[in-house]
């Protein structure tokens, strides 16, 4: 098989990006077009496997949410893999009161060898910052102990 150059690795980091920058369920449908059907997907919430499940799991993800955009301002890509530095602006009804939440994040992501496409990613990021803050019992204790940390320099 011919070797699949950097500018089609940056070709698929464009679809990428256009794929996150307004995610929704409705985008789910273009996911074939970006990862491997055998894709490896992990984050601070779960690991899948498989592209069905990839889309199990972010379709239960969006499910609540009015609004999801991801802006990648920083990327790094080769011929193997690439990393992009973004942040994920969220509307979800039940977090945060439905008020925008801004969570930055990095994802590895490294490319099948015989096709053109994600065959692994790895998300980073405060799952914390996400979810836990907004929740209104458990973001009153966060913030507590935040402040006594803050508190013990």
């Amino acid at each position: 098989m011919a070797k699949i150059k950097t500018k089609e690795r940056r070709d698929l980091l464009e679809k990428f990006k256009a794929f996150y920058d307004d995610l929704s369920l409705d985008s789910l449908k273009n996911l074939s077009d970006i990862y491997h059907d055998d894709v490896s997907f992990v984050d601070p919430v779960t690991q899948v496997n498989g592209l069905d499940d990839l889309k199990s799991y972010l379709n239960h993800g969006l499910a609540n949410v009015s609004s999801c955009h991801f802006a990648i301002y920083e990327e790094m890509v080769n011929q193997k893999q690439a990393f992009v530095v973004w942040q994920m602006r969220l509307h979800h009804e039940k977090l945060a009161g439905g008020l925008e939440i801004v969570v930055p994040g990095t994802s590895h992501l490294v490319f099948s060898e015989d096709s053109h496409s994600i065959r692994h990613q790895v998300d980073y990021y405060d799952l914390g910052a996400m979810v836990y803050e907004h929740v209104p019992v458990l973001g009153w204790i966060l913030g507590k102990v935040r402040q006594r940390m803050v508190d013990f320099e």
